[in-house]
């Protein structure tokens, strides 16, 4: 069975490949060419159901073929065992850890060669729309590339079709739902995409960071210790639960009231506007999170230790 990690690994690349510059700020002219609505109905919301439907399709065709090289790299990780399977292991790791290495310094110049396949005309059905959805997953780009690759070398080692099917398609959710979700929110989501394109370089590092961590990971036989180390930890917060609940109750109380006001200070200390959205946002939630520790109602360290456990099933 893949470890969970690995999961929230292809689904965490799949959301970075929606981010790179090679696709991010082409979203509004895919999301036009695809519904066949105008991009200012796309920015004004006017076109929102069409878009959306189509923006669907498109998501299943290049998810669908996504998965199928899933299949086809399945494959690899049945033809050894034993020492060869370790053997595998440490060169796919390490090529992994060299495309993150590239990401960041581009020192690997072939990898800027670009080909796609071409798209087909514009599409006038949902059909068509799935169509151009797999010419987009067959396509190839500098920035997608070596993410997917990593992804597809740990279907590789994942052990049978189905792990592999699974891996891409929680790469395939990655990379999908921010587009359906743009599809949908286009207009509210701008401000976001703009954040983003406006830091394309650091999008790129965390990028070629988490395939670093990735391919160090599978070298040294450690992609699924992470899981173990979150079932450990959350026993231990639960134990710590059931000896002294009054003393991890004052900690986590006190640690949501330090992050609040690492919230509030941060910005006054950096003459940077305070009243920003999400900051209100978090704050709001923080207080209710605080309030309801307060009243009983919730253990924010039950939460945690839950969610730990989860995460390392």
């Amino acid at each position: 069975m893949i470890p969970d990690v690995s999961i929230l690994v292809a689904v965490g690349a799949g959301l970075l490949s929606f981010l790179s510059p090679c696709v991010l700020p082409l979203i509004p002219g895919y999301l036009s060419f695809v519904s066949g609505t105008g991009i200012e109905r796309i920015r004004d919301g006017s076109g929102r159901s069409g878009v959306f439907w189509r923006t669907l399709f498109f998501t299943a065709g290049f998810s669908a073929v996504f998965i199928a090289l899933g299949l086809a790299f399945s494959g690899g990780g049945m033809l050894t065992a034993g020492r060869a399977n370790r053997a595998v292991a440490i060169v796919a790791g390490s090529v992994i850890a060299a495309l993150g290495l590239n990401m960041i310094f581009g020192f690997l110049r072939f990898l800027n060669m670009e080909a796609k396949a071409k798209a087909p005309a514009k599409p006038k059905s949902a059909a068509g729309a799935f169509v151009v959805g797999m010419a987009f997953g067959a396509g190839w780009t500098p920035c997608v590339g070596p993410i997917l690759a990593s992804i597809l070398l740990m279907a590789a080692r994942s052990g049978g079709a189905g792990q592999a099917a699974l891996l891409l398609a929680a790469y395939s959710a990655g990379l999908a739902l921010p587009f359906i979700a743009a599809g949908l929110f286009f207009e509210r989501l701008s401000p976001v995409w703009a954040w983003f394109k406006r830091h394309g370089r650091g999008v790129r590092i965390v990028s070629g960071l988490l395939l670093i961590a990735i391919g160090v990971s599978m070298a040294v036989g450690r992609l699924g210790s992470i899981g173990a180390v979150s079932a450990r930890a959350g026993i231990a917060l639960k134990a710590a639960l059931a000896s002294d609940p009054t003393a991890v109750r004052i900690w986590s109380a006190a640690s949501v009231a330090a992050l609040a006001l690492i919230l509030v200070v941060a910005p006054l200390a950096r003459r940077r506007p305070f009243a920003r959205p999400w900051r209100i946002v978090a704050l709001a939630l923080l207080a209710v999170l605080l309030a309801l520790e307060a009243a009983g109602v919730v253990s924010i360290a039950g939460l945690l230790s839950d969610w730990l456990l989860f995460q390392g099933a």
